[in-house]
C-alpha cells in the first residue's frame, strides 16, 4: 500500500482533516513550504514528529488517531497487527518486538485488531477469548523482553465505520540508547539482539555500517536535546514542575507522625529537660520516594542506605551509622532506625541537642530524621534558644536531599522524591551567623511557633536544579524572620560549599 496521500484525499479525505490540528499546534508554517508538498507528507510520520517534539508534554488527541484506523497503511513509523492475547508469552514477544524495532526508528504506532486481507488491511471486533489489553499489560509486556525499559501510552480508538475499539500504542521516539531484547522467545526475539523498522516495512536486526550509523545518530541527538534542555534549564532557573503524585504528601506526612510518635516513646526514659528531648525545639525532615519498588528485606535496605552512605559531606552526616554499641542502627518492627540520643553506661549522653538524632527508614523508601537545633549548642557563641544561623537550613535540608536521591538510585520506578520539613521552637528566634561570614543584624525575628514545608522533585531535577529546589522549598521558612528575602546566590553558594565538603 501507499504510504503517502493522494492529492485527491487533500481536500475531502482524510489528508486534510488530519493535519489541520496538527498545523494548529505547532505554530505558522513556513511560507517557503510549498502546500501541495505539505499534502505530500507522510502524515503519520509529521504527526509522529510534532509528538516527539513535545517530548510527552503534548498528548495526542483522539481525533488525530483515528485516521490511523479509517485509512489504515502500513509504513516505517505505523504496525498494524492482529489481536493479541498478552497473557500469552509469544503474543509478548511479538508486540515487545515491533515496540523495540519502533523505539530505535524514532518512535510510532502499534494498532491492533488488523486483519491483512492482502490488498488492504481490515477492522475485526476483539474475539471474545481475548482479554482487554490495558496500558499496564502492554508496559509489562515491553519490559519483560526490551532492555532499557521505556513507557508506552495506550489509547483506546473507535473505528469510524466497523465501530469496533482498537488499542492503538503510541511508542516514544526519544531514547538516547539503542534498545534491545533482553530474551529469547522461540521464532519470535532473540536475547541480546537490537531490531530497528525496516522498508516492508518489517523488523529486522541492523545489517551493515549505514543502518548502525543512522539507529546511533537518532540517540545522539536524542541525547544531546535532552542535555540542551538540562542546561537551559540549570542557566535559567527554571524548574519543570515536578508530578503531582496523588496522596503522597499525605502519606509521608502519616509516615512522619508516626516516626516522630516512635522518637517521643524514646525519650520518655530521659529527663524532662535532657537536651536529646529538644526543649528548646528541632527540625524534622521526611522523604519517600514515590512509585519505588519496595526493598526484599530489611537485609537489603540496610545494603542500599550503606550504599547511600558512601557520599559523605559533613563531619556528622544525616542517617549516620554509628559503631558505638547502643547507638548503631537495629531493626524495629519494619524499620530500621537508631537512636544517638540513648544513654549508654560506657559513653555520657550527649548534652549537645545538635548530636542526638534520631532516624527511621522503611523498606518502601520512606525516610525520616529529627535533630535538634546547632545553634543550641553554642554557648559560648549566642544564648541557646535565641538564634537560627542563616546558612544552616540550606546545609541540612540539602544534605537530607541529596541522601535521598542517592538512596532513589538504589530503587526502581522511582517516579519523585515527596519531602516534608517542619520547624519547631522558632518563636522569637533571630537569624544569626554563627561564623560571622554574613553580615546579619540579629534584627530579624520570627513570630511564628513552627513552620512545615513540602515540595516533591524527580531525581532529574535533584541532580540539575537542587538550588532551585531549596530556594523554593525553604523561602517560607525564611520570610517568617520578619519577610527575611532568601537571596537565590546564598543558597547557590552555600551549596557548592556543602558539596565540596567544606564545612
Amino acid at each position: 500500500m501507499s504510504d503517502r496521500l493522494r492529492e485527491d484525499e487533500a481536500v475531502t479525505g482524510i489528508g486534510a482533516w488530519n493535519i489541520a490540528p496538527l498545523l494548529a499546534r505547532s505554530g505558522p508554517v513556513d511560507p517557503h513550504i510549498d502546500r501541495q508538498h505539505l499534502i505530500g507528507v507522510e502524515i503519520k510520520q509529521w504527526f509522529l514528529y510534532m509528538y516527539a517534539l513535545s517530548k510527552g508534554a503534548c498528548m495526542p488527541r483522539i481525533e488525530e488517531l483515528q485516521p490511523l484506523l479509517g485509512e489504515p497503511r502500513e509504513d516505517m513509523a505505523a504496525e498494524y497487527k492482529t489481536w493479541l492475547d498478552l497473557t500469552i508469552n509469544d503474543h509478548k514477544a511479538v508486540l515487545a518486538k515491533a515496540a523495540i524495532a519502533l523505539a530505535n526508528h524514532g518512535g510510532g504506532f502499534i494498532i491492533i485488531g488488523f486483519d491483512d486481507h492482502g490488498h488492504r488491511l481490515g477492522s475485526v471486533v476483539r474475539p471474545e477469548n481475548v482479554p482487554e489489553i490495558s496500558q499496564d499489560a502492554v508496559n509489562a509486556a515491553i519490559h519483560r523482553f526490551a532492555t532499557p525499559e521505556f513507557h508506552c501510552e495506550l489509547y483506546n480508538v473507535v473505528h469510524p465505520t466497523t465501530q469496533a475499539v482498537h488499542p492503538v500504542i503510541v511508542i516514544p521516539g526519544n531514547l538516547t540508547e539503542p534498545v534491545m531484547s533482553k530474551r529469547d522467545c522461540a521464532n519470535i526475539i532473540a536475547q541480546n539482539r537490537c531490531y530497528i523498522r525496516k522498508p516492508g516495512p518489517r523488523s529486522e536486526e541492523p545489517h551493515g555500517a549505514e543502518e548502525w550509523r543512522l539507529l546511533l545518530r537518532r540517540c545522539v541527538l536524542a541525547g544531546r536535546e535532552e542535555m540542551l534542555e538540562a542546561i537551559r534549564s540549570i542557566v535559567s532557573g527554571r524548574i519543570e514542575a515536578a508530578p503531582n503524585i496523588p496522596n503522597a504528601g499525605d502519606d509521608l506526612r502519616a509516615f512522619r507522625v508516626a516516626s516522630h510518635g516512635r522518637w517521643s516513646e524514646l525519650v520518655e526514659v530521659l529527663p524532662e529537660n535532657a537536651p536529646a528531648r529538644f526543649p528548646l525545639g528541632h527540625y524534622e525532615m521526611a522523604f519517600s520516594l514515590v512509585g519505588a519498588q519496595p526493598a526484599a528485606s530489611l537485609v537489603e535496605l540496610q545494603r542500599r542506605l550503606e550504599q547511600a552512605r558512601r557520599v559523605r559531606l559533613t563531619g556528622w552526616s544525616v542517617f549516620l551509622d554509628m559503631i558505638t554499641p547502643g547507638w548503631t542502627p537495629y531493626p524495629h518492627e519494619d524499620f530500621i532506625e537508631a537512636w544517638v540520643g540513648r544513654p549508654i553506661e560506657r559513653e555520657r549522653a550527649h548534652n549537645d541537642p545538635a548530636h542526638a538524632d534520631f532516624w527511621r527508614a522503611s523498606r518502601e523508601g520512606r525516610l525520616y530524621t529529627i535533630r535538634g537545633y546547632t545553634e543550641d549548642g553554642y554557648a559560648d557563641r549566642v544564648q541557646p534558644g535565641v538564634s537560627i544561623d542563616v546558612t544552616l537550613p540550606i546545609w541540612r535540608v540539602g544534605e537530607g536531599i541529596l541522601f535521598a536521591a542517592r538512596l532513589a538510585e538504589t530503587y526502581e520506578d522511582v517516579e519523585a522524591i515527596a519531602i516534608e520539613c517542619r520547624f519547631t521552637g522558632l518563636n522569637n528566634r533571630f537569624l544569626t551567623s554563627l561564623n560571622r561570614e554574613r553580615a546579619m543584624f540579629d534584627n530579624r525575628v520570627s513570630h511564628t511557633p513552627e513552620i512545615t514545608v513540602t515540595a516533591q522533585a524527580t531525581l532529574d531535577q535533584v541532580r540539575d536544579n537542587l538550588a532551585e529546589i531549596l530556594h523554593q522549598l525553604l523561602t517560607p521558612l525564611y520570610e517568617r524572620f520578619d519577610f527575611f528575602p532568601l537571596a537565590a546566590d546564598l543558597v547557590d553558594s552555600e551549596l557548592d560549599r556543602l558539596r565540596g565538603g567544606r564545612f
